[in-house]
């Protein structure tokens, strides 16, 4: 069981029309292609969501580049009015309801973090919110952020739907070398409609050290088992240094209690190119049979994305 890397499938610097980052690619299926939203950066730091499309047959082809925003910023004090980033994408009643972060510049710290969604009627070309308030924000047993989901649908024991969010939950921010970095872990939570969540504050996966920080959880159902990927560093070095962005692995027989394998199942970075000094952001679907993970390489994203597939099954 091993990781195929297919190689780098959208790079920015090699399109005039993009800015600087491929970041966060976020898949939804169609009949022939692949939509990848993914987030792009203004000159001024912010960043915002745009998309491509992938031949579904040949996941290395793009056949479709949309270059402009797909959501506007929010209005003036808003949770998301200093970025709009894609987290987790679906179909629901005729509409794709795309999650995503939002972003707030700080001013103790550099930004606080929260999830909103936004809707499309028109199959994921253009998208409004739903709320202009977040879904997901701090709360008094999370007080930092609350942001990146990853999100099952399945049957309630007792009829209807049951939605399971995996997410980031802030711990602390911790002063390095004069500068605050944020510190967080993957937690869960569950809703009946999707909107409204409940919170149990359930740690999934423990900090090897205290210093440890997660992101962007991808979980699918595979076999009777759940199986989760995020990216992991440290709080030191970790902007392309010894300490930058790795995929680790997880596997869970309830989505609950989750046991750790990064040596297992996770992806660490190549010998040289795109991804030789950082691998991060993963998104992992499963199409036509296939096992895939969408995922950026160097500079949290500068570099653009790639995809690997999983070779032999999962047992």
């Amino acid at each position: 069981m091993s990781w195929t890397r297919r190689g780098r499938i959208f790079d920015p610097a090699a399109h005039a029309w993009a800015r600087s980052h491929a970041q966060v690619p976020t898949p939804l299926l169609y009949d022939d292609k692949v939509r990848i939203f993914y987030a792009d950066r203004f000159d001024d730091g912010r960043s915002y969501t745009t998309f491509v499309d992938l031949d579904r047959n040949d996941l290395s082809k793009v056949i479709y580049e949309h270059k402009a925003p797909i959501l506007d910023f929010g209005a003036p004090g808003t949770f998301d009015d200093d970025g709009v980033m894609p987290s987790f994408a679906l179909r629901r009643d005729g509409q794709v309801w795309l999650y995503y972060s939002g972003w707030n510049r700080g001013v103790t710290v550099p930004y606080r973090n929260s999830v909103g969604i936004a809707v499309s009627d028109d199959d994921g070309t253009t998208f409004r919110r739903l709320y202009e308030g977040p879904v997901l924000e701090r709360c008094p047993e999370e007080p930092y952020i609350a942001v990146t989901p990853t999100i099952l649908r399945e049957s309630a024991p007792q009829g209807g739907d049951l939605w399971r969010m995996w997410y980031i939950s802030g711990l602390r921010w911790t002063l390095v070398e004069g500068k605050y970095e944020p510190v967080y872990v993957i937690k869960y939570c569950h809703s009946a409609d999707g909107v409204t969540w409940a919170r149990p504050n359930h740690l999934c996966i423990p900090q090897a050290h205290e210093d440890e920080a997660f992101s962007h959880p991808t979980v699918i159902r595979h076999r009777g088992r759940y199986l989760m990927w995020y990216c992991c560093r440290d709080s030191r070095d970790y902007r392309d240094g010894s300490g930058a962005y790795r995929i680790g692995f997880a596997s869970s027989p309830d989505g609950l209690a989750w046991t750790r394998q990064d040596e297992v199942l996770g992806l660490d970075v190549s010998g040289d190119g795109w991804e030789s000094t950082m691998t991060s952001y993963p998104s992992v679907i499963e199409i036509d049979g296939r096992v895939v993970m969408f995922y950026n390489g160097n500079g949290f994203g500068r570099t653009g994305f790639g995809y690997a597939t999983l070779e032999d099954d999962v047992e």
